[in-house]
């Protein structure tokens, strides 16, 4: 069966590595406190061990009874003379206690007290109702009346085989055993170990259990701790803390991945669109060099053409056939008067000059419009001539 720490320091630990080998065993268990959070008996009562608890709040007082109620439960403080005293309760804490000193402290840090009076009880009433019992091992856990307690342990012959004393003031770790550590010694006992909080001691007629407190708590243990001590709250919540921190994480990754998966969707689109400018592009040079093929087959096909011999010979008869229908047009004296100025040098009609001179011809422009270009060639000129040799016969 593993061993089950529930104890604020691994006092129970400490206690198990020196006592596992005792069978059902007995304890007093001073300033119990929570039968379950922070308790340093119950490993021990889980394994068939019973003891006497003394808790002078009724709270915890209660609780004990409610879930030990196989054991004694003494709802009483302990001090060095039988009476009552006032005592300060501070509820859900195991910070109760009969110093007003220290219950004003704890006031000034926030922490709300009740005062009460409980009856006062002396240990070595305690000790003597143990009769010839073997008492194996004693915690005295009172917040600041440590010496109060061990001065009412006078002529109480039993010797519990080791005692464990809180041993600095509440909620700091200025150690307090100077004021009464020569108490406990008197009493035959050998300090054995201090825990950081805890002072251990062992009796003399056990001597041989010093050596079993030379080291800390450590993996040869073998214990494991409880789910609900501090160690694994605090990683409870720190692991909380961590999945919450990975939750937001993934939540943040979750947006990265959609911010991306968006934007290489937009790259694909964007890259489809050039694909098919591209395409379009490669298209458009198919068809211009298609085109450009074309003209240069009609440029070579019109070049042919007029280097041919046909073409030559029928030059006349297509210069003819326009002057035939420029008279059709003009008339055969205006026609005249246009070739005449024509081989005179001067200006040809036009759509924007009328004919005559080298400057604004006098003569009317023609209504029908402007003289196409004639044809520049010899052959053209010696027509005209005929033409102007024509009209002087006249």
């Amino acid at each position: 069966m593993t061993f089950v720490s529930h104890s604020q320091n691994f006092e129970d630990v400490m206690l198990w590595r020196a006592l596992g080998q005792v069978q059902q065993g007995y304890y007093i268990d001073v300033g119990a406190q929570d039968p379950v959070l922070h308790s340093v008996s119950l490993a021990f009562y889980e394994r068939g061990w019973r003891g006497l608890h003394v808790e002078p709040t009724l709270q915890y007082s209660d609780k004990l009874r409610t879930a030990r109620p196989d054991e004694v439960v003494l709802q009483v403080a302990l001090g060095r003379e039988e009476g009552i005293l006032s005592f300060f309760e501070f509820a859900d804490t195991g910070l109760s206690t009969s110093s007003a000193e220290i219950a004003a402290e704890h006031r000034a840090k926030g922490f709300s007290a009740k005062k009460t009076s409980v009856p006062v009880m002396t240990l070595d009433t305690i000790l003597q109702s143990q009769g010839d019992r073997e008492v194996h091992w004693l915690k005295v856990d009172v917040e600041g009346a440590e010496k109060s307690v061990l001065e009412g342990w006078k002529t109480a012959p039993v010797r519990p085989w080791i005692v464990v004393i809180e041993a600095t003031l509440p909620l700091s770790i200025t150690e307090t055993h100077h004021e009464w550590e020569q108490l406990i010694l008197q009493k035959g006992y050998t300090f054995a170990y201090f825990d950081g909080l805890n002072r251990f001691y062992v009796s003399s007629a056990h001597a041989d259990l010093i050596e079993k407190f030379r080291s800390p708590p450590n993996v040869f243990d073998g214990y494991v701790l409880a789910a609900d001590h501090d160690l694994c709250r605090l990683a409870s919540n720190e692991t909380l803390k961590a999945q919450k921190e990975t939750l937001r994480s993934a939540e943040l990754v979750g947006r990265y991945l959609e911010s991306t998966r968006r934007l290489e969707s937009q790259l694909a689109e964007r890259h489809e669109h050039v694909r098919r400018l591209e395409a379009d592009q490669a298209r458009l040079n198919n068809d211009l060099q298609a085109a450009h093929g074309t003209c240069q087959e009609l440029v070579q096909s019109v070049a042919a053409m007029r280097a041919s011999v046909s073409w030559r010979i029928t030059t006349p008869m297509r210069w003819l056939s326009i002057q035939i229908r420029l008279l059709l047009i003009y008339g055969l004296r205006q026609r005249i008067n246009m070739a005449v100025n024509k081989l005179r040098g001067m200006q040809p009609v036009t759509d924007d000059q009328p004919s005559g001179g080298a400057g604004p011809s006098q003569h009317p422009r023609s209504p029908e419009g402007a003289d196409p270009p004639l044809d520049p060639t010899p052959r053209t000129r010696q027509i005209h001539q005929i033409l102007v040799n024509a009209k002087n016969r006249e």
